[in-house]
């Protein structure tokens, strides 16, 4: 386990010695494997409840980096790097295809079959396209934090292969043919960072899956009868819960009641849980062409009877969770008590890399090359949560995050093509 994050005050005196050895670390990465490396734009993509830059949200505060900004940090370091923004409630499949649009561009098609299958519309937003350059020439490195782990996971896999469902759809004369995104053959991911990724389920979303989703519906739908510009966007469109421009509140009432949303299993929520995640990691391939990486940490310290407990530092918003997780007695792959560390909400096992997929453990810097198809998982870090790991509240500071960003963003330009 890696040691706990340095004070603000350690870490500025060791910034320029960090930042000599990591441009000495990423030289010997290239050299061992022979081969420069690329200038792959990074796109980091946030979790459950998240949020991306165009919202008014991210003019307080940004989901990744808080009162600081990891985008331009890196992009100021020579990491070309956008934020998505993809739907905070949304389910794997909604979110990757909301993130292939908010990088190529154009109306969100979530698939004629997929839609009808449970009952919300085919199309979505608009985005203008932050790279629609995206190519097999031009590809990009994805970098997700929680739900983002799955959520890009997911985009790789149709991008790739596609699904046969969405190919096999034969439209009418009125309906548009299969989006590009749906047919496959397509490797355009150069590789994927897994920041506490919920790759395998966890219990918070099976214990309290119903009672949250509830909660959380009924404030987007609040919040969705007012169609100006809001503070949070809950991005429910393709259910309903949007109300339109002349849409008197009794007819919203009505279309909210109706949406088929309440009780779906296409939704954030259920992809969170155990059964779900087991299925998609069966559906969802480590493609051999790209290149896997993943972080976990772990803000628990033992307790007692083999018990964890969170640490001082954690988050006031995760105390709860990191103490149920921590008593964990469900047994899951590996035996109950490795699933009791965790962030305050993800399980370090879940975290790591999807169950029966190929996986090596390594330190923080390995030394051989990098091969493909393979998770490179590292070990948890200690004392850091899983909010702290993405924005600087209470268990992490400003100059950690930068210097973890960056060793990420320094590690993916050195990877070879």
């Amino acid at each position: 386990m890696t040691e706990a994050p340095p004070t603000k005050g350690q870490q500025a005196g060791a910034h320029s010695s960090h930042k000599n050895a990591e441009a000495k670390t990423q030289k010997s990465r290239v050299a061992a494997n022979g081969k420069s490396g690329n200038n792959f734009p990074n796109v980091l993509v946030h979790g459950f409840c998240g949020w991306g830059r165009e919202t008014l949200t991210s003019k307080i505060y940004h989901y990744f980096g808080g009162t600081g900004d990891i985008q331009e940090y890196l992009n100021n370091r020579g990491y070309q790097t956008f934020t998505a923004a993809v739907g905070p409630l949304s389910s794997n499949w909604d979110r990757a295809c909301e993130l292939y649009y908010f990088l190529k561009g154009g109306v969100v098609d979530y698939g004629a079959v997929h839609s009808a299958r449970y009952g919300h519309e085919r199309y979505g937003r608009s985005y203008p396209g932050v790279f629609p350059e995206w190519s097999e020439q031009h590809k990009v490195h994805l970098i997700g934090h929680s739900m983002g782990g799955p959520t890009i996971r997911t985009l790789v896999q149709l991008l790739e292969h596609g699904d046969p469902d969405e190919i096999a759809f034969a439209p009418s004369s009125r309906e548009a043919g299969t989006s590009e995104l749906f047919k496959g053959g397509k490797q355009w991911v150069h590789s994927i960072t897994s920041i506490a990724g919920v790759n395998n389920g966890t219990p918070v979303a099976d214990d309290l899956g119903e009672p949250m989703s509830d909660l959380l519906l009924s404030l987007a739908s609040l919040c969705g009868a007012d169609n100006r510009d809001l503070l949070f966007d809950f991005d429910l469109k393709q259910w309903g819960i949007h109300r339109e421009k002349g849409e008197d509140l009794v007819e919203y009432a009505k279309k909210i009641m109706l949406s088929k949303a309440w009780k779906t299993t296409d939704s954030a929520i259920y992809d969170l849980s155990f059964a779900a995640a087991r299925l998609q990691n069966i559906w969802v391939k480590t493609s051999p062409h790209t290149y896997y990486a993943s972080y976990c940490a772990d803000g628990t310290v033992p307790g007692l009877a083999d018990t964890r407990v969170p640490m001082s530092n954690m988050n006031p918003l995760l105390l709860g969770g990191g103490a149920a997780l921590g008593l964990n007695e469900r047994d899951l792959a590996g035996g109950f008590l490795n699933w009791r560390p965790n962030d305050g909400c993800v399980p370090v096992p879940s975290a790591q890399y999807p169950i029966g997929h190929a996986h090596e453990f390594v330190g923080d810097n390995p030394a051989h090359p990098p091969k493909k198809g393979v998770w490179y998982v590292h070990p948890p870090i200690a004392g850091v949560d899983h909010i702290g790991i993405v924005q600087p509240v209470g268990s992490t500071t400003l100059e950690w995050l930068e210097e973890f960003f960056g060793k990420i963003a320094a590690y993916n330009k050195a990877l070879p093509i």
